[in-house]
């Protein structure tokens, strides 16, 4: 099961060596520092996104109270990272959730899907 991308990785410390001068041992250090630091940072990143829409979009407007949640399912050698803008009520009752794509954790990318309602890369809601 593979974690990186390791084709990126080689290339990105061969641009490394070549634009900064840098060596192949010092360029590989930093490339593999790069790559686990992006997969770290890819679902943080998206559930700021959506923190910030959550009560800025007029188009969310199920309930009073809104979180952003993120569920990870595992199954068969894929892991993936559900987010979902979760809402209730004012007295804390469900009351509707967005889906809002998944990150493949395996490869570090993030899926929106044809059923999902809000986009957290761009930050724009989709709808059904």
């Amino acid at each position: 099961m593979k974690k990186y991308n390791l084709s990126n990785i080689m290339k990105r410390a061969w641009e490394l060596v070549k634009k900064l001068g840098m060596t192949i041992s010092s360029g590989l250090k930093k490339a593999w520092q790069e790559a686990k630091e992006m997969k770290e940072n890819l679902v943080e990143e998206l559930k700021a996104n959506l923190e910030e829409m959550a009560y800025n979009d007029y188009h969310i407007n199920l309930g009073t109270d809104r979180q952003v949640q993120s569920k990870v399912w595992e199954k068969n050698g894929q892991k993936r990272e559900y987010l979902t803008i979760t809402c209730f009520t004012g007295n804390g009752r469900f009351k509707g959730a967005y889906k809002c794509g998944y990150v493949d954790l395996v490869t570090n990318e993030y899926v929106c899907g044809k059923w999902d309602e809000v986009n957290a890369m761009t930050k724009e809601y989709i709808g059904r």
